[in-house]
């Protein structure tokens, strides 16, 4: 996605839109063809169930991820898919986050998201005990892009967890920070370690 050079220059990799292009590119566009469409969010729900399951299938889990990946992309489609043609943009995403999270707190994001911020964080907390510790984070890290170094990593835990830890209420404040708080040295910008200028 091109960005003109001088919204480009003025663009930190912490900027609000920087994140919303993130959250399409890493987390959402799984087949990495530019734009978010019901397939994406159909492969999300098979990632999800294998990555909880550490490998392994459970049909239950499964048709639960399916629901809040379908829930996920109708709610998507229907703040964003402003042209209505069955795919969502970077730039269009942009407008439906900004409508639909930007400035809200967690409780006030619609449901649909939650769901996805809690599905997110149960693939990510890969030990189960409730929280996401160092080595979960850094695995999570990079395992969605690459990262030059491990102190980048552990820099950006330190600016997201308390104690050491990420609890599930943590994780959701931090997510709905990310997506929904322009201060670009908030901490929630760290959530999913050093962002890369997306272009």
């Amino acid at each position: 996605i091109a960005v003109s050079s001088s919204i480009q220059s003025d663009m930190s990799a912490n900027s609000w839109t920087n994140r919303v292009k993130f959250i399409v590119r890493y987390m959402y566009d799984v087949d990495n063809n530019g734009v978010l469409d019901k397939d994406d969010f159909e492969c999300l729900a098979v990632k999800n169930t294998l990555m909880e399951g550490k490998g392994a299938w459970n049909p239950d889990s499964f048709a639960k991820n399916k629901q809040v990946m379908s829930n996920l992309w109708d709610k998507i489609a229907e703040i964003a898919d402003f042209d209505k043609n069955g795919e969502v943009d970077s730039e269009e995403f942009l407008g439906g986050v900004e409508s639909a999270c930007k400035g809200k707190s967690y409780s006030d994001l619609p449901d649909p998201f939650k769901f996805f911020i809690e599905a997110q964080f149960r693939t990510i907390d890969v030990d189960g005990d409730g929280s996401i510790g160092l080595e979960e984070f850094r695995y999570d890290c990079i395992n969605r892009m690459p990262v030059k170094s491990v102190e980048e990593l552990d820099n950006a835990f330190s600016k997201v967890s308390q104690n050491g830890d990420l609890t599930l209420k943590r994780y959701q404040e931090m997510y709905s920070e990310f997506l929904g708080n322009p201060d670009e040295s908030c901490a929630a910008c760290y959530l999913f370690g050093p962002l890369p200028l997306i272009e």
